[in-house]
């Protein structure tokens, strides 16, 4: 019997894209079938990948109700769901934090001008910028950076939603963003993403530099123990972060739709899909 798996993109960005075809051919090298299609269509297979539901943010409801339906109708995802759900919400970095995870320092508010200008007050009395994003977000949008003496921020984007208020960490502007790839809790690969110079945002729709890198082993180490600290390890997760001399200070941990980098390492695919035939044939 022929197994299949869906990998699902989204409808704003419909197409899988090339870095992901070496892994579609490995899966089918396997034998088995490969499914594209945008999750809002409800695509059906043995394992559903999510790696390019890169809208899901715009429609979080109806993301995480097509992910509890696709549960309950006997789907089985290549990370566990209640992980999913749990990771489309930054609160879990405050959860991390509860955990004795090394998170870069988050407050979870409402949008409220007076609740965000006390929050900023500390810092800003100090000189130092904050960095404001929502708390269901993708790729960099609507982040902001409020500089100590600047204008208030026109803040109606985030009307009615919650947000996430941080320091704004200068390293990494200077270092990059360091980001971690494991499968099944061990580490494949890693790249450093290096923002263009005069740019603050380490996302790639801000011009950043993807470099392969090999991280000293306390950094993966460090970044490994934030997966041992979930309830269930991950088939896939990417966990960003800030390296401060041997500190690995936690910026974001993906376990949906991050970018894996496969193509910067030349076994890295390989190594992914020998991980979900492994997942598929345990079922």
């Amino acid at each position: 019997m022929s197994h299949s798996i869906a990998i699902t993109t989204c409808q704003t960005y419909p197409n899988l894209p090339d870095n992901l075809q070496p892994l579609v051919r490995l899966l089918q090298a396997n034998g088995l079938q490969v499914k594209v299609d945008c999750w809002q269509n409800q695509p059906q297979a043995d394992v559903i990948l999510p790696l390019c539901a890169w809208d899901y943010a715009q429609q979080p409801e109806r993301f995480r109700k097509w992910l509890q339906q696709a549960v309950e109708f006997g789907q089985k995802f290549a990370n566990p769901m209640r992980l999913m759900d749990w990771n489309m919400h930054k609160s879990y970095l405050l959860d991390l934090k509860q955990m004795a995870v090394d998170v870069i320092p988050s407050q979870l508010l409402l949008a409220d001008l007076a609740q965000i200008q006390t929050a900023c007050q500390p810092y800003h009395q100090n000189g130092q910028a904050v960095v404001i994003k929502p708390a269901i977000g993708q790729s960099g949008n609507a982040v902001i950076k409020w500089q100590a003496n600047q204008a208030i921020p026109d803040f109606s984007p985030y009307l009615g939603q919650q947000i996430l208020l941080q320091p704004y960490i200068k390293e990494v502007a200077e270092n990059g963003e360091t980001s971690l790839i494991f499968f099944a809790g061990e580490f494949s690969h890693a790249v450093r993403r290096q923002p263009p110079k005069g740019e603050w945002r380490a996302n790639s729709a801000y011009g950043v530099a993807i470099l392969p890198v090999v991280p000293p082993q306390n950094i993966i180490r460090q970044a490994r123990d934030v997966l041992m600290r979930l309830p269930e390890i991950p088939s896939y997760a990417r966990v960003d972060g800030t390296i401060i001399s041997d500190r690995f200070l936690l910026n974001e941990l993906e376990l949906i739709e991050p970018a894996l980098y496969l193509n910067t390492d030349p076994q890295a695919a390989a190594r992914f899909a020998q991980l979900l035939m492994q997942k598929i044939t345990e079922m």
